[in-house]
C-alpha cells in the first residue's frame, strides 16, 4: 500500500507530538537527542522529490525502534499502513518545518547541557505545535498562538526560545 507524502508527514508530526508530550510528562526517553535529530532529519526531506518523507518512513521507524524501544512501542500504531493520519494544510506544515527543526536543535542543546527543566518546558510548548498545524487552534490568530504557547519560556528562563521564528506567525 502506498503512503502519500501528506500522510507520511502527518504521521511524523503525530509521532513528534508523542515525543514532546512524553518529555513534558516526565516519561523516560532512552536517547532524546537522537530521537529529536531523527525528527529533524526526516522533516528536512518534506520538499525533497528524490528522497521524500514517505520514502524515508521505514528508515525513521527502524531508527526509533533501535534506539528508543519503549517509545517505539507507544507510537508503532502511527507507522501502520492503514493508520489514518489527520487532515491538515500541508503548505502550512512545510512553512513551519524550519521552526520545528530549530526548536529541536535548541532542545537538544539544553539536553546535552543537562538543563532538563528547560527541556521539559520547551517540550511542553512544542507539544502544541503539531495540533496547531492540524488546525486545532483555529480559534486563535497565529500571533495569539505564538504568544500563548511560546511566550512564557522567555519570561520564566530569561532567554529566547522561538523568538527567531516569530515571523512565521505574523
Amino acid at each position: 500500500m502506498f503512503i502519500s507524502e501528506k500522510s507520511a508527514l502527518g504521521r511524523v508530526l503525530l509521532i513528534s507530538r508523542q515525543a514532546y508530550s512524553a518529555v513534558k510528562n516526565g516519561e523516560h526517553i532512552d536517547n532524546l537527542v537522537a530521537l529529536l535529530d531523527s525528527f529533524s532529519a526526516i522533516l528536512s526531506h518534506a520538499e525533497d522529490e528524490k528522497a521524500p518523507v514517505s520514502k524515508l518512513l521505514g528508515k525513521f521507524k527502524r531508527e526509533i525502534r533501535s534506539s528508543n524501544r519503549e517509545f517505539y512501542n507507544n507510537v508503532k500504531l502511527f507507522f501502520g499502513k492503514t493508520y489514518p493520519a489527520p487532515d491538515f494544510d500541508i503548505a502550512l506544515a512545510k512553512k513551519h518545518i524550519p521552526a520545528i527543526i530549530y526548536a529541536n536543535d535548541l532542545i537538544c542543546s539544553k539536553a546535552v547541557k543537562g538543563e532538563f527543566d528547560k527541556v521539559k518546558s520547551m517540550c511542553s510548548a512544542m507539544d502544541s505545535y503539531p495540533p496547531y498545524i492540524f488546525g486545532e487552534f483555529s480559534a486563535l490568530s497565529d500571533s495569539q498562538f505564538f504568544d500563548l504557547v511560546f511566550g512564557y519560556y522567555p519570561k520564566i528562563y530569561e532567554e529566547e526560545f522561538m523568538e527567531k521564528m516569530r515571523y512565521l506567525f505574523e
